[in-house]
């Protein structure tokens, strides 16, 4: 298994966000804690996620990713362009409703700038639950399908929250 590694870039007024590898919960308090910056800022005008190698993301990878996608919606009233290319990981968006929220190239774009690598840490324990289960929350609203599928995991966490 090929560990994952998060980059970006701003490019004019678009923000890139690259995954590459395999895309963990372990990256999961860096990259919110990434996300929860970036929609603080007002400097750019959308966010272009790009999973060209990307070869698998779990699910509370795939709720930050939909945390993105509510989130340009709600601000530029589009839907965030992801570019993917692997046929396993279109599957997974495919069922997870992705199609429904993101505009999904199956193409690969060049970023001329130089990315920057998101630092990883190690996650605190009680932060990385309040991104799981907000990032499962996040899935379970995109449609009935995903409520079902991740109603147990919603169910097991929220004793964990309340007691922090």
């Amino acid at each position: 298994m090929q560990d994952g590694a998060a980059f970006y870039v701003k490019q004019g007024r678009i923000f890139v966000i690259k995954l590459v590898g395999d895309i963990r919960y372990t990256m999961g308090c860096a990259l919110g804690d990434f996300l929860d910056s970036l929609f603080a800022r007002t400097d750019y005008d959308d966010i272009v996620v790009d999973m060209t190698q990307t070869h698998s993301i779990d699910s509370t990878s795939l709720g930050l990713l939909a945390k993105i996608a509510n989130f340009c919606r709600n601000r530029f009233a589009h839907k965030t362009t992801l570019l993917s290319t692997d046929p396993d990981v279109n599957q997974v968006l495919d069922t997870m409703g992705f199609y429904e929220i993101f505009a999904i190239r199956d193409t690969g774009e060049t970023i001329s700038e130089t990315l920057q690598q998101l630092a990883t840490q190690d996650p605190c324990k009680e932060e990385l639950t309040r991104i799981v289960f907000e990032a499962h929350r996040t899935l379970s609203e995109l449609n009935p399908r995903n409520r079902e599928t991740f109603k147990s995991v919603l169910d097991s966490l929220r004793p964990k929250l309340d007691e922090h």
